[in-house]
């Protein structure tokens, strides 16, 4: 009790006695005393762009002028004590959220998405070319901004009644503590600290905390980003944070909350670099039910993974027309791979995936073992066939074909699908097949496939080559046009 004592002495300055079931259960930090900590300003220095700082610096400004305090928290901190690039800011003020949105805006420009009955918004930027080259050329810098608050769960597993209140409040209510500390950015106080739960120590520790007991109850989807952060850190889940998950599981809470919500957060989970181990780690707390009571991962899933994360390595580099791929929907194709159509369809209703995720779902399930086999067969292959098989296919399912496959012969060919057939383009166009007296309409689109076909197989080198091969198409299908024209 010697501790207790001192914090009641305040000679435990910035301390508090944590009370549980009338017993003292540990000991957390005060929120009203902000320590500074050269560490974590160092840190910031070393892995945050001069210009972000800059930026960061200046939203601290801003809050100073509008009279409220202001806090980096969340992913943001976590990541900045891990020495990991993150750019995209979680800011909590005290005071009004929106409208500190909006003067931010007006700062600093962008798109402002607002969030009224949570008391958010968030401010989203072109991808700025400071911050380094971007993963996709469709990228955002965000800036999320949301009054410090408290939830209340009024049922388990339900969206919380929101209120605005405290700092230490709002930190409370996050996952876990590696995500519960703050760090103040108004000019006066730039960069004292806040760890009310002993997040850094968990940090140091390697450890995925819960902040309290009832949390997986309030919020199943915490059992998600829990196995997420332990396998993305190479962290471990604490042992009474795994009893918790384990007993919500049993009460089946998953089956309490909207499907959406676990959707978005597998999503999340699929789009880390290497989703297979948190795949795997869903599997061992016998998570994977919730997605479909059959769904089993095949032995291959692991080499299959992997395969993918190379395919997409060398298409980024060697495909010549490279578009936007969801990484995430492959990695779920081969997580669902030991599900039938029917059982698909299921998945699809229950998790109410977009018209087109769920399109690329149907094709691949329809098609994958038809096309993988067609391009595995030996003897010779026309290019033109290859590109009949491939070219209808979304760009996804063709990649996880090309992962899947154990045929080499199947692999060059959609490399050269990737890499010649998908980029070669026909001289003509239908203004050509206009003049010979055809009228638009949609066999437009049949004529000048079948002279791609032509060109893709190496028949037609000019565009001369070209308007000749149209003519005898459009002689075969209904003889000369220009005699039958009135």
């Amino acid at each position: 009790m010697r501790i207790l004592k001192d914090i009641m002495n305040n000679k435990g300055r910035g301390r508090v006695p944590v009370i549980k079931n009338g017993k003292l259960a540990g000991i957390g930090a005060r929120i009203d005393v902000l320590e500074k900590m050269p560490r974590i300003l160092s840190k910031m220095r070393a892995f945050v762009p001069k210009k972000l700082m800059r930026t960061i610096n200046a939203i601290g400004g801003y809050a100073d002028v509008a009279g409220i305090n202001a806090f980096l928290t969340g992913g943001f901190v976590r990541d900045i004590l891990l020495g990991v690039k993150n750019y995209d800011l979680d800011l909590v003020v005290e005071g009004d959220a929106i409208l500190f949105a909006k003067i931010l805006k007006e700062k600093l420009g962008g798109t402002l998405v607002v969030h009224r009955k949570f008391g958010t918004a968030t401010l989203v930027k072109k991808w700025p070319s400071w911050l380094g080259p971007s993963i996709h050329p469709d990228s955002e810098f965000k800036i999320d901004v949301a009054a410090a608050r408290k939830e209340k769960y009024e049922k388990p597993a339900t969206l919380p009644v929101v209120r605005a209140s405290s700092l230490e409040q709002d930190l409370y209510r996050r996952d876990f503590t590696i995500n519960a500390m703050a760090l103040k950015i108004n000019r006066s106080d730039f960069g004292s600290f806040a760890d009310c739960f002993g997040g850094m120590r968990d940090l140091e520790k390697g450890v995925i905390r819960i902040l309290h007991d009832k949390s997986f109850l309030d919020d199943p989807t915490r059992i998600f980003r829990a196995v997420r952060f332990e396998q993305r850190f190479g962290f471990r889940i604490e042992k009474h944070t795994e009893r918790l998950i384990q007993h919500a599981v049993k009460q089946e809470m998953f089956r309490r909350m909207e499907d959406q919500r676990i959707r978005e957060e597998l999503i999340l989970i699929l789009k880390e670099r290497h989703p297979e181990k948190a795949v795997y780690r869903m599997k061992q707390l016998h998570e994977l039910r919730f997605i479909h009571p059959d769904l089993i991962l095949k032995r291959s899933a692991k080499r299959t993974f992997r395969e993918a994360r190379k395919c997409l390595k060398w298409y980024r580099v060697a495909a010549v027309r490279k578009r936007k791929i969801d990484e995430w929907l492959i990695n779920f194709l081969i997580m669902i791979e030991n599900l039938d159509l029917y059982q698909t369809e299921e998945v699809l209703e229950k998790f109410i995936f977009t018209n087109n995720v769920a399109m690329q779902i149907r094709s691949y399930k329809e098609q994958e073992r038809l096309v993988r086999r067609r391009l595995s067969q030996g003897g010779k292959v026309s290019p033109s066939l290859v590109y009949r098989f491939l070219e209808p296919l979304p760009q996804e399912v063709t990649l996880c074909i090309m992962a899947k496959t154990g045929s080499g012969v199947a692999r060059r060919r959609i490399r050269k699908f990737f890499t010649e057939y998908n980029g070669i383009d026909l001289q003509i166009n239908g203004h050509d097949i206009k003049k010979e007296g055809i009228s638009p309409g949609p066999r437009y689109k049949e004529i000048l496939r079948k002279v791609l076909y032509e060109k893709l197989d190496g028949k037609l080198r000019t565009k001369k080559d070209e308007l000749k091969y149209m003519r005898k198409v459009i002689a075969s299908e209904c003889g000369n046009p220009r005699k039958q024209a009135p």
